[in-house]
């Protein structure tokens, strides 16, 4: 996600732990979170960049005369779950299985679910040790890092009025 808690999880387990870490980039993020990216590229992350076949989320939905709602939401799964779901295939091939770390933290203990595919397993590793993303916005700061924004795309339909407020005032014409 490139957000607090993704890089907060792959701090407190270490980089060495893990085989790749995989941004699933849907083109349509807020500019400070490609700055993060940057900003954790220059520290020397091996990120993986993928983004999905259907191209810019934004444009996707704008030619389908349509847009992600919260009752309505495909785009999880069309631009991130599948997208590193094709990577992984086609880079690893077929037989591989992997465990994947999804950095959710406690207080989202509900969006935990089983992976709906034979080949992978979801791990919450940040939810095993009940970690909350206050502790993630700690582990960040005493390691020396930036704290990031939120990620998400910036038309996001679950996005807080205060975000709304954030992004018209920071970014007017995203906003419009």
């Amino acid at each position: 996600g490139m957000g607090i808690c993704s890089t907060a999880g792959i701090l407190k387990y270490g980089i060495d732990s893990f085989d790749e870490i995989i941004f699933a980039d849907t083109g349509a993020e807020k500019p400070e979170t490609y700055a993060y990216l940057n900003y954790l590229r220059g520290k020397g992350w091996p990120i993986t960049v993928v983004r999905s076949k259907y191209g810019n989320i934004y444009d996707y939905y704008f030619r389908k005369h349509t847009f992600p709602t919260r009752f309505k939401r495909d785009c999880t799964g069309k631009f991130k779950i599948q997208v590193i779901r094709n990577y992984e295939r086609a880079r690893y091939g077929k037989r591989e299985h992997f465990n994947q770390n999804i950095f959710f933290t406690y207080e989202e203990i509900d969006k935990m679910h089983t992976s709906d595919v034979q080949y992978a397993t979801n791990c919450y590793p940040l939810i095993d040790d009940k970690m909350y993303r206050k502790d993630c916005e700690n582990l960040l700061r005493d390691k020396g890092y930036l704290i990031p924004i939120k990620s998400g795309c910036y038309f996001c339909p679950f996005t807080r009025k205060a975000n709304w407020i954030w992004l018209r005032d920071t970014h007017p014409l995203l906003y419009k």
